[in-house]
């Protein structure tokens, strides 16, 4: 019975976690010969980058185990070629991971979270590995090194964005001239930063005192209450208004303590 060879399956990864990219030399008399997964010379790559040539040879060696994988019908050779496909895959990321650390380094904007950065730029380098084609007349570590560019240059815009949106929020929440005479409700835009908030308001916290936790409660419509004025709050506690925005003052001091060095703003 003749089996219907999968000759491609470069788009996405499959449940297995393989992806190859197919060339017609698999199905050659030579393929086996050109492509077993053991048939080349062990070098050590500790001080250096894997060479070019080097590179792409034990690419095409992993796409073709991965070739051979998706069309092995035998249990047990079939474990043989998937074994033999992440082998070669790791191999090529643990001769090339300096690139993580050349694309990091590079990056400036992002220095401080170097450490994130080389996480998620070698899932980079994976992936890259598993997508390049080593028959095209295109360098690994030029195609790599763009990748984990991009990447982290999405990683930074994700970043600035999230920053922008929760200081955007909190700056209008802590703002000194905070004015709630033609409003009663909290904006929706400070439903995130509110609920940021609500440990520092339970009876377990003792960042703030009573009186400030109440004042802060009443004045930024904290718990689903109305904003109320720096008026309202004083003949609520029998205080002036100056001094009622004196503990406001004081009160959002303390927070911001709290809340800055855990990368709220």
């Amino acid at each position: 019975m003749a089996i219907k060879l999968i000759k491609d399956h470069s788009s996405e990864p499959s449940e297995s976690g393989i992806k190859f990219i197919y060339n017609k030399s698999f199905n050659t008399s030579k393929a086996l010969k050109l492509y077993h997964p053991s048939n080349f010379p062990a070098m050590d790559f500790s001080d250096s980058y894997m060479p070019e040539d080097y590179t792409k040879d034990i690419s095409r060696r992993m796409h073709y185990a991965g070739f051979r994988f998706f069309n092995e019908l035998n249990v047990s050779r079939k474990k043989f070629w998937k074994k033999a496909y992440f082998d070669l895959r790791n191999l090529v990321v643990e001769g090339n991971r300096k690139l993580v650390f050349k694309a990091v380094n590079k990056w400036t904007p992002m220095r401080f979270m170097a450490d994130d950065n080389s996480s998620n730029c070698t899932i980079v380098l994976i992936q890259a590995v598993a997508a390049f084609n080593p028959w095209k007349g295109i360098r690994f570590s030029t195609y790599a090194f763009t990748c984990l560019m991009r990447a982290l240059s999405r990683l930074n815009y994700k970043n600035t964005a999230e920053k922008m949106v929760q200081c955007e929020s909190l700056d209008h929440l802590f703002g000194n001239n905070f004015d709630v005479s033609a409003s009663s409700t909290v904006p929706a835009s400070h439903t995130t930063s509110l609920a940021v908030l609500d440990t520092y308001f339970s009876k377990d916290c003792d960042i703030l005192d009573e009186r400030e936790k109440l004042i802060l409660s009443e004045r930024f419509g904290l718990g689903d209450k109305p904003l109320t004025s720096l008026e309202e709050v004083g003949k609520l506690l029998k205080l002036s208004k100056e001094r009622v925005r004196q503990i406001q003052f004081i009160a959002l001091e303390k927070l911001r303590k709290v809340l800055i060095p855990n990368n709220v703003f």
